[in-house]
């Protein structure tokens, strides 16, 4: 299997360890894209009250809605996997409306003293 046919879900993600950020797209299946923000709005609802998340943020992309940008912060890797482990999140991830997702892990720049 080349990269491209790589499905992923199966990507073993490189998380770091302590708090970080991630950044990156959803690539939706256009027809099912308002579904998914509307999945995406009530994720976020949620994401404001879960312990250990510090900001989840997404949008669509200004020119192809059908992609959805998102920013994420957390303060570890187990509040990262206590979101994505939510019922809400598995059944959009299996739902075979997301094409594709492009992520990036980061640890975020301590301010200045």
């Amino acid at each position: 299997m080349t990269e491209a046919e790589k499905d992923w879900r199966e990507t073993n993600w490189e998380i770091p360890e302590g708090e970080f950020a991630v950044f990156g797209k959803v690539y939706t299946d256009p027809e099912h894209t308002d579904k998914v923000e509307a999945i995406y709005r009530e994720t976020t609802k949620r994401a404001h009250e879960e312990e250990g998340t510090l900001s989840y943020c997404l949008g669509r992309d200004p020119d192809d809605p059908s992609i959805i940008h998102f920013f994420e912060r957390y303060t570890s890797k187990a509040a990262f996997e206590k979101h994505n482990d939510q019922q809400i999140i598995q059944d959009l991830v299996n739902s075979g409306w997301m094409k594709d997702v492009k992520a990036v892990f980061v640890k975020p720049i301590p301010p200045a003293k």
